[in-house]
């Protein structure tokens, strides 16, 4: 039933309504005064819309488990935790975005995925994620994003335009791409090799169009291959007598 339900739906229609979705719930977070339980679901729907879309464009060209870019869904909304001690007053200046809102916590996760094997998609999935959090934030006006910080503690600012674009350019790169199928191949990353087996032994007897060649390693008949061929011998000698 599901599948049928996917299946009927036009292969364009999610980059378009993810679009719409983020254009729209971006708009209204711009208009609505600010609050943390009234602008807040409303900027987070925005901001998840966005990265599902990124995602959209990302994994035509790499091939990762799904679990890379669940954690990247999720921390495209989670990040946002880090404003609750500036709510509380516990830390940090309420007039500036925490300094976790910044490319060195990506960065931290970048290295983590680096140095565990085990969890590196869900790690690198989290990177991503953030990337795409802060790649909105960055339009939506002051107080901006100290996006290099600790090198740089200036807070950057675009324009609207800037986001307006980036979703433009994420649906059309998407609905092009699925359009013209491409890439022929996507990058398999966050994958383990799978560990070359045995050669395979092959029975005596010709050649068939399984085989794949003989082996480069001088054969050495044992006693037994010795015997068989001693054997099929005397048999062909013993035929040819009248």
């Amino acid at each position: 039933m599901r599948s049928a339900v996917l299946r009927s739906v036009p292969w364009w229609a999610g980059p378009l309504l993810l679009a719409a979705a983020a254009l729209a719930f971006d708009a209204a977070d711009r208009r609505i005064p600010f609050g943390v339980w009234i602008t807040g679901p409303v900027d987070e729907a925005a901001h998840l819309a966005t990265a599902a879309l990124g995602l959209l464009v990302l994994i035509r060209f790499i091939d990762a488990p799904r679990r890379f870019y669940i954690a990247a869904l999720i921390a495209s909304v989670a990040i946002d935790l880090d404003h609750i001690p500036l709510y509380l007053g516990l830390l940090g200046d309420p007039a500036q975005r925490p300094i976790t809102h910044s490319l060195s916590t990506a960065a931290v996760f970048v290295a983590a995925a680096a140095a565990s094997r085990r969890h590196r998609a869900v790690l690198a999935g989290v990177a991503t994620g953030l990337v795409l959090h802060f790649a909105r934030d960055v339009a939506e006006g002051y107080p901006g994003v100290r996006i290099f910080w600790p090198l740089q503690g200036t807070s950057w600012m675009v324009s609207y335009r800037w986001f307006l674009v980036l979703i433009v350019v994420f649906t059309a790169a998407r609905l092009v791409l699925v359009r013209a199928g491409l890439p022929h191949t996507r990058i398999p990353v966050f994958r383990t090799p799978s560990q070359p087996g045995p050669a395979p032994r092959f029975a005596d007897g010709p050649a068939t169009p399984g085989d794949h060649g003989p082996s480069l390693e001088p054969q050495k008949p044992g006693s037994e291959a010795a015997r068989e061929a001693r054997s099929r011998t005397l048999l062909r000698e013993s035929a040819a007598v009248p």
